[in-house]
């Protein structure tokens, strides 16, 4: 396992697979790092807006987008040049964000309005605000079925909006304070992280409806999923470590120490890699991916 020094305070890691670049948001650097996955170096550093909570990369367009929590904005980064292109207004305490490159949209969860802003990447405007529910933390997107997931922490669900028409069509209770949430589209399953009690909720996107929960690490936060190999990967952010499960079974098939306070998952299905961003030590670590 590699581990990679970036900015201070990492909270979330993203990864474009056609460029093989890693983009790190350092929430108490106000910048982003930027990785080369050839040689796990940091190869820039692009100051971005406050407190930068979360990022997404839409591989499509070679953009990055950066949750800036504490001026409510969003930067869009190019990713050819390094460059903040431009700063966009959403609401309240934006927390996460998620692209959804077919369609060039970009939604972000905003944790003090207790809504969703729905960027056009095209123009880099807002065309769209979607009420749900109490301090929205994560957001995801399953592009085959236009359904946009949201875990709200402090209401214990999931809201469901309907892509096609920007509204909340159904509400998913899950378990207690649930941040992170991540889509497996071949599978049409959502997985949801249950801080309060330690577990992955599990969704059936094909009916809005819990199936099971998965016991995890301490403090799960973040979550990612691989769907080729058919694998969850789970950012324990108080026991310091990832909880892999086996998303056939439901099982938990390993346990991997990183970093301390884990916060941020991505995944590069091309290389078979995955990122964990440890905040406390503001460092990232890299797994080789397929554990079965």
């Amino acid at each position: 396992m590699a581990t990679i020094a970036v900015g201070s305070k990492p909270w979330d890691v993203a990864v474009n697979p056609d460029t093989n670049r890693v983009y790190v948001a350092n929430e108490a650097g106000n910048d982003v790092s930027v990785i080369d996955e050839a040689t796990d170096a940091v190869v820039a550093t692009i100051a971005v807006g406050q407190g930068p909570s979360s990022l997404a990369v839409n591989p499509e367009t070679n953009r990055i987008y950066v949750a800036n929590a504490w001026n409510d904005s969003v930067s869009v980064i190019d990713g050819a040049s390094n460059t903040v292109v431009t700063t966009i207004p959403v609401g309240r305490g934006p927390w996460a964000v998620a692209v959804n490159p077919d369609s060039n949209r970009i939604y972000v969860s905003n944790s003090t309005s207790n809504d969703v802003s729905i960027i056009d990447g095209a123009s880099d405007n807002v065309v769209a605000t979607v009420p749900v529910g109490q301090h929205p933390s994560c957001v995801a997107v399953n592009p085959q079925t236009e359904r946009i997931y949201v875990t709200n922490e402090e209401s214990n669900d999931i809201s469901v909006i309907d892509a096609a028409t920007d509204t909340v069509v159904g509400t998913i209770a899950v378990g207690e304070g649930p941040t992170g949430v991540e889509v497996n589209p071949e599978t049409n399953h959502i997985y949801a992280t249950n801080g309060g009690s330690d577990s992955i909720s599990v969704v059936d996107g094909a009916t809005d409806s819990a199936v099971t929960d998965v016991p995890v690490g301490q403090g799960p936060l973040a979550v990612g999923v691989d769907p080729d190999a058919n694998l969850v990967y789970v950012a324990n952010s108080w026991s310091d470590d990832v909880s892999v499960i086996d998303a056939t079974t439901n099982r938990v098939v390993a346990t991997m120490s990183v970093g301390r306070a884990p916060w941020g998952v991505a995944i590069n299905m091309k290389t078979n890699r995955i990122y964990i961003a440890n905040a406390w030590d503001s460092t990232i670590s890299v797994i080789d991916g397929g554990v079965r």
